[in-house]
């Protein structure tokens, strides 16, 4: 009698058991993927990342591939990475997170004799992207970049040195709560190093290579202290050694033409 109560409980457990299983995977199939949310998008539209996903509205939602939408979306240049996860019972949430311009960069590629400019974008990390041209963006513009890149490679050589001040002027931002970046229009490359030029009051700044910290900071006290002054104008500004500021004034005729 007891191994009978023991096989007949073991039985209907087993059914038990099936009939869930059945019951679970009919109901996954009466699932209907209804909306897609979207968060973490700055660059991208909500409605762009949903297109990068290529699914529609009607799909079940235990038949779509979470792997293959993320690498769908992650194809993206701007796309650093995603995630994609089903929210019962009927949505698929999207987290990205974007790669955000720092800068804008005037290329100049091809020969000598077939030399065509191009525009790209550059994140934090040195990766080339293209200019994001649904965005306004107020960045500065990286110029005399005599090297041929394209969307997805990294930077290099001066190029790197260029986003490496940047990315130290974005950390003295931090530090300081001074954006010394809003100050700067242009970067130019060049053999000897970076040459900035900055907005108001507009002069060229020789930064050299390297020790952006301390040249930042420099220029951030000489902006401040200096330029503020009633009738300041020069001719540009020398970063590179330690311990001062070399500065060369414009003539008195540069000056007056300056004051017209």
């Amino acid at each position: 009698m007891k191994l009978d109560r023991v096989y007949l409980n073991f039985t209907i457990a087993l059914s038990a058991v099936a009939a869930l299983y059945l019951i679970s995977g009919n109901w996954k199939h009466q699932l209907i993927l209804d909306r897609i949310f979207v968060k973490g998008d700055q660059i991208l539209t909500g409605d762009e990342i949903k297109s990068l996903a290529g699914v529609d509205s009607g799909a079940l939602l235990f038949k779509i591939s979470l792997a293959s939408v993320r690498d769908r979306i992650e194809k993206n240049p701007y796309i650093k990475r995603a995630v994609v996860v089903r929210e019962l019972p009927y949505y698929l949430k999207i987290n990205v997170k974007e790669r955000i311009p720092v800068a804008l960069i005037a290329a100049i590629q091809g020969t000598h004799d077939t030399s065509d400019a191009a525009m790209f974008s550059v994140d934090k990390e040195g990766i080339i992207l293209p200019v994001p041209l649904k965005r306004k963006v107020n960045l500065p513009l990286i110029t005399n970049v005599n090297q041929t890149i394209a969307v997805g490679d990294t930077a290099k050589g001066m190029l790197k040195e260029a986003i490496q001040l940047i990315n130290d002027a974005v950390d003295l931002a931090g530090e300081t709560g001074i954006n010394v970046l809003a100050n700067i229009s242009e970067i130019r490359l060049s053999n000897d190093g970076l040459i900035l030029y900055t907005t108001a009051p507009s002069f060229e700044v020789i930064v050299g290579k390297g020790d952006f910290h301390r040249k930042l900071v420099y220029l951030q006290n000489f902006i401040s202290q200096v330029t503020s002054k009633s009738g300041f104008a020069c001719r540009y500004v020398d970063l590179r050694f330690d311990g001062q500021v070399v500065v060369r004034e414009l003539s008195k005729k540069s000056l007056a033409e300056v004051r017209k």
